[in-house]
């Protein structure tokens, strides 16, 4: 399957770009925030992807029990260390990984707070 024949039928949870996601991200190998290999994960939602007339559904997971923000960090500069749009700050997957990152951050914060 191509990335140029790829068509979202379906905006996916948390603000992830279900065509940005790679082959291991949508058969839930790898964490759809992070992009780490799961070995505990935990369900995010689903992505509705479009193939000419066919339409499939991709369950999508995360690490369990959160991605760790040294997980969303390294993901979050592995992409942009390659990704020419990351550099003129127009790339939906680089923003989803500082996202995640973020995310990951406020939590670790929180639960040293509580």
């Amino acid at each position: 399957m191509k990335r140029s024949e790829l068509v979202t039928a379906a905006p996916g949870p948390a603000g992830i770009d279900p065509a940005a996601l790679t082959r291991e991200q949508l058969l839930g190998w790898r964490c759809a925030l992070c992009g780490t290999l799961l070995t505990g994960d935990r369900p995010l939602g689903t992505v509705t992807i479009s193939q000419g007339p066919t339409l499939t559904t991709y369950p999508l997971w995360a690490c369990d029990p959160n991605c760790t923000t040294e997980n969303a960090w390294r993901a979050a500069i592995g992409h942009a260390a390659g990704c020419e749009a990351c550099r003129t700050g127009e790339c939906a997957t680089g923003q989803r990984l500082l996202d995640a990152y973020s995310a990951a951050i406020r939590q670790e914060h929180a639960e040293g707070a509580g």
